[in-house]
Formats: C-alpha cells, sequence, structure tokens
C-alpha cells in the first residue's frame, strides 16, 4: 500500500475508482475496524484504489505488480517521508523507514552488514538459545496465548542481538513500550491524557531514553 505524494483532490488527472467517505474523517473508522477493509476495496473496485484514511486522500496499489513498479522500476515517483500520514513522522522521527533518495540510500548500505552473511550465522546461537528458552516457559503455562508472546520473543532476539541487551524483565518492558510505540500507528494522533497516542508517544520518549544510554 502507498499514499500518492500528490495531493489527489488537485490532481487533474482521472482517479482510479473508490470512494473518499466522508468529509474530513473519509473511510478511516472503516479502516481501523474492519481488517479486512484492503481486501474488500480490492474485490469491488480492483487493484488500483482510492480512498481517505487517516485524513489523506490515497491511491492503494496492490499485487506483485504494483510491488515492482512502487519499490523499484518507479521507485522515485514516490515519497516515503511525505507519504505517510503525521503521526507515523512524529513516532518514527527520522527512522531509515521515512528517509528517502540519497540519505535512505546512505544509510541503508550503512545497516546492511548487520543484516547478511556472516553476521546471520553469529546471530543463530542466541536465536536458538532465546528460542528454547521460551519453549521451556510456554511449555509449564496452562494457558498460552501466543501472539503476544511471539512478539515478545521476536523482540527480545532483535534487542539482544542489535543493541546488546540483557534477557529478563527489562526486555520484556521494552517489549511492552514497543508495542504501544506501533499502536499508535494507526490510531487518530489526538494527544490528550488515557489515548492511544499520547501513550505511544510516552513509549517512544521511553526508547529513545533507553537508547540513548
Amino acid at each position: 500500500m502507498s499514499t500518492i505524494k500528490k495531493n489527489l483532490e488537485k490532481n487533474t488527472h482521472s482517479l482510479p475508482p473508490g470512494s473518499f467517505g466522508l468529509p474530513l474523517i473519509g473511510e478511516t473508522i472503516d479502516f481501523l475496524r474492519d481488517p479486512n477493509f484492503g481486501d474488500k476495496r480490492e474485490q469491488k473496485y480492483g487493484r488500483i484504489f482510492k480512498t481517505n484514511i487517516l485524513g489523506r486522500p490515497t491511491v492503494v496499489m496492490s499485487g506483485p505488480e504494483a510491488n515492482r513498479f512502487i519499490l523499484q522500476t518507479h521507485f522515485d515517483h514516490f515519497s516515503w517521508r511525505d507519504g505517510w500520514p503525521k503521526n507515523f513522522q512524529e513516532l518514527l522521527g527520522k527512522s531509515l523507514f521515512l528517509q528517502e533518495g540519497e540519505e535512505h540510500k546512505k544509510n541503508r548500505r550503512l545497516l546492511m552488514p548487520a543484516f547478511h552473511g556472516p553476521a546471520l550465522k553469529n546471530y543463530f546461537t542466541t536465536m536458538v538459545d532465546t528460542i528454547n528458552r521460551y519453549l521451556v516457559k510456554w511449555s509449564n503455562l496452562k494457558h498460552l496465548t501466543l501472539l503476544p508472546e511471539m512478539k515478545q520473543m521476536t523482540f527480545e532476539v532483535a534487542s539482544i542481538l542489535l543493541l546488546g541487551s540483557k534477557p529478563g524483565t527489562k526486555t520484556a518492558l521494552l517489549s511492552q513500550k514497543f508495542s504501544e510505540l506501533t499502536a499508535g500507528l494507526f490510531t487518530f494522533p489526538i494527544k490528550l491524557p488515557f489515548t492511544t497516542y499520547n501513550s505511544a508517544l510516552k513509549a517512544r520518549y521511553f526508547l529513545l531514553n533507553h537508547l540513548s544510554e
């Protein structure tokens, strides 16, 4: 899925089929409530359709041809930084996810060695040890809700390998804060106490402080 850089409402070219929904909020409520939002729209309008989510007119493109068009052959026609909603930019900051052009290429090259070749082989033992520890933990539970446990295990592997963290309660807390952060990416950016977005901002500050240490 990709948000086109140009303002679609001002575009003089013909737009793909679809609906912008209600004024201001568009189809955001359906998007947040319905996990099959994209599939339903694709069945109705095809693999390229327009909508309005999170306060922005949006064109959704799905399928392998669309991915190739966006990620390879016409990469320079899209903006990753400007295409995402403001809450992405506020929560993720200047991360690689929101960089583009030469800045993105430069920083991606710096990170690539950590995810290829010999580096991956060195990760294997730590990954196996962590997974085995979780398997023992799960075998002693009477009831197991797998999704949150899998999320925590995956985060712990990444935290140990990439940040040098130690297994334990601190890593579990970091995993919880990361979940709170990501929950704020697809919600209304309302900065009021007890809102999901406000909790996401607090989690962001907590994680940044941990990284600074």
